[in-house]
């Protein structure tokens, strides 16, 4: 499912995950983003920032132990954000690890940029606590 919704859109920010995340390094094994520009977020100061990769071999453990890419072209247009979570709802509500990074980072972006919840199964439920602060996924896909 996540491939397809990659078609007809051309600048992709992902994740790099964390040993309880679906694994979307994957997507570059199997050439799925070839035809692509790929972005990784860095945290610094408190904000994410989304920076051009040529390769996922780029990234470099962070700030929180997480593989970011190393200081360079920062991505100045997103046509489609894969973002992580502790839990989703099905119609998209986001449970984040509490520090609002993707929150704060997802408000200030354009309302065109397609928004993708990845997770396994079980960690999509029914309900989940939400603040006004909370972006919804215009999609979730379940690993």
């Amino acid at each position: 499912m996540l491939p397809r919704l990659f078609s007809r859109k051309n600048s992709l920010g992902l994740f790099a995950p964390t040993l309880v995340e679906p694994d979307l390094d994957l997507l570059w094994d199997l050439g799925l983003l070839n035809d692509h520009r790929i972005s990784y977020p860095s945290c610094k100061n408190g904000a994410l920032s989304f920076h051009l990769v040529a390769a996922v071999s780029e990234l470099i453990p962070g700030q929180f132990g997480i593989r970011e890419p190393v200081p360079g072209a920062r991505s100045e247009q997103l046509d489609l954000i894969v973002v992580p979570g502790l839990a989703f709802t099905a119609d998209g509500h986001r449970l984040g690890r509490g520090a609002g990074f993707y929150d704060k980072f997802l408000s200030g972006i354009s309302g065109s940029v397609l928004k993708i919840g990845v997770c396994f199964e079980f960690q999509r439920l029914s309900e989940i606590p939400q603040g006004a602060h909370d972006i919804k996924m215009d999609a979730v896909v379940c690993a």
